[in-house]
């Protein structure tokens, strides 16, 4: 007996959730980091912070957050979960090593980028999984 395979792409192939996962960091570190390279100067203690606020950063894990969760519920979590990280990572790497006041310590930036994104999107992508196949079970006929 010959097996006939269809050779169609779903739409909710691995392929895609990887091109919308990656597409959607970049925009989301370009729409809220990218932009903002300025930073304060306390003028009483002269320290310097920034060059992001909390905002940026709090709406940053909020959307991030929300795209491996919904890549988790579409049961792609190890799609979100290496391509995310990846590419937050990257777009900072770039923005804070091409930064012209740069004093070298980007690279400890970018290895905590790396973590905390990779656990926060774990996390949430974990979350987005469980919640799908909690959701299939309780779809799936009960026998007696």
């Amino acid at each position: 007996m010959t097996e006939v395979h269809n050779d169609r792409r779903k739409p909710d192939s691995a392929a895609l959730w990887a091109i919308l996962v990656a597409v959607g960091t970049a925009a989301v570190y370009g729409a809220l980091f990218a932009w903002d390279q300025h930073r304060d100067l306390d003028p009483e203690t002269m320290s310097e912070s920034g060059p992001y606020e909390a905002w940026q950063v709090i709406l940053a894990v909020l959307l991030l957050g929300l795209l491996a969760f919904v890549a988790g519920r579409r049961g792609r979590p190890w799609v979100a979960t290496i391509v995310l990280p990846v590419v937050f990572t990257l777009c900072f790497t770039i923005d804070a090593a091409t930064d012209r006041n740069a004093d070298g310590l980007w690279i400890i930036g970018a290895f905590l980028v790396a973590i905390g994104s990779l656990a926060g999107t774990a996390a949430s992508a974990g979350l987005g999984l469980a919640l799908r196949n909690r959701a299939l079970r309780g779809a799936a006929p009960q026998h007696p």
